[in-house]
């Protein structure tokens, strides 16, 4: 994935997270962007498409939504295996952006419910999923 495209993504995830700090985005690798808020407090912001992409339809959804679940799982662990590198740049947090085009136009309304009160064990600070098609986002809870 080319870096114009990531941040094509990561503007359209600042657009819709009305909490998105203020300050001047810096595009690297591991993480892919850094948002530089204060000249020594940064966020580390690793983008990544939702595992499981097989599973898609021709529009970009995913042809079974239940599954969801089990691909943002995935996800997550295959980028718990890089946090070493994230944090040897001492960086004051961590998110993950997971991206996909959408869910499903006739997603259960109870997982899209769900997606906001989930629990996922992992490293990251924080950790959000965006349907790109449908400008949607969601907040995964991390501990």
């Amino acid at each position: 994935m080319d870096k114009q495209y990531e941040k094509q993504i990561l503007l359209q995830f600042a657009d819709l997270y009305g909490e998105f700090p203020k300050g001047k985005l810096v595009a690297g690798e591991s993480p892919d962007f850094l948002l530089k808020i204060k000249p020594r407090k940064a966020i580390g912001i690793e983008l990544t498409e939702l595992k499981g992409q097989d599973f898609l339809n021709h529009t970009g959804s995913l042809i079974e939504p239940q599954n969801a679940l089990i691909h943002i799982e995935h996800t997550i662990r295959a980028k718990e295996e890089k946090l070493y590198l994230y944090r040897k740049k001492k960086l004051y947090q961590l998110w993950l952006l997971i991206h996909l085009n959408s869910l499903s136009p006739g997603i259960n309304f109870r997982l899209s419910n769900k997606l906001n009160k989930l629990n996922f064990n992992s490293g990251f600070d924080r950790i959000f999923l965006i349907e790109l098609a449908r400008e949607r986002l969601y907040e995964l809870l991390s501990d």
